[in-house]
């Protein structure tokens, strides 16, 4: 289940947070770096003792999808992006344009059958088109979600949560 936590930055209150990552308890501080000019989160447990140290990185907004297609002797997802002239921002973190044939980790979300939703590690063929493996045929779209990137900021910390930070609110999964 995803705990919503907003985020209110300040420069002169330490924002301290309980998290549970992996049925455990943390707690997590958000500290700004005068050198650096941003945010980070520290993460410690609950006897005090450190973690990690990690800047407080936003993943990208979300994007529509413009369709969707699976081809059964592919064993393949095709998912077109809406026209990239309609995004406010990039994809990619910093603006990096992705080259054609990067695997790519994207986040489908809010699709009917739920079959779809999930994270994946998807081929990159251009600006609004990549596919992902599908082993089985999830069935035909009711509803058409949207993409994301979704950045972890305690990956390979945890082995089935997940923190990340967009819309001015961290997520925690589970």
């Amino acid at each position: 289940m995803k705990t919503i936590i907003p985020f209110i930055p300040s420069n002169l209150i330490v924002p301290t947070i309980q998290v549970t990552l992996d049925g455990s308890p943390y707690k997590l501080v958000v500290t700004w770096n005068v050198s650096a000019q941003r945010y980070y989160i520290n993460l410690y447990d609950m006897d005090g003792n450190w973690i990690i140290t990690t800047p407080l990185i936003g993943s990208p907004p979300n994007r529509m999808v413009e369709s969707v297609k699976y081809v059964l002797a592919e064993n393949r997802v095709y998912v077109r992006m809406v026209d990239p002239a309609m995004w406010p921002f990039p994809l990619s973190p910093g603006g990096i344009v992705t080259k054609p044939g990067t695997i790519i980790e994207y986040t489908l979300e809010s699709f009917q059958p739920e079959t779809y939703n999930g994270k994946y590690r998807a081929l990159h063929i251009n600006e609004t088109l990549f596919s992902i493996p599908m082993p089985t045929n999830p069935g035909p779209i009711l509803v058409i979600g949207c993409v994301c990137r979704l950045l972890d900021m305690v990956t390979g910390l945890f082995k089935t949560s997940t923190l990340i930070y967009r819309n001015g609110c961290f997520e925690v999964n589970p």
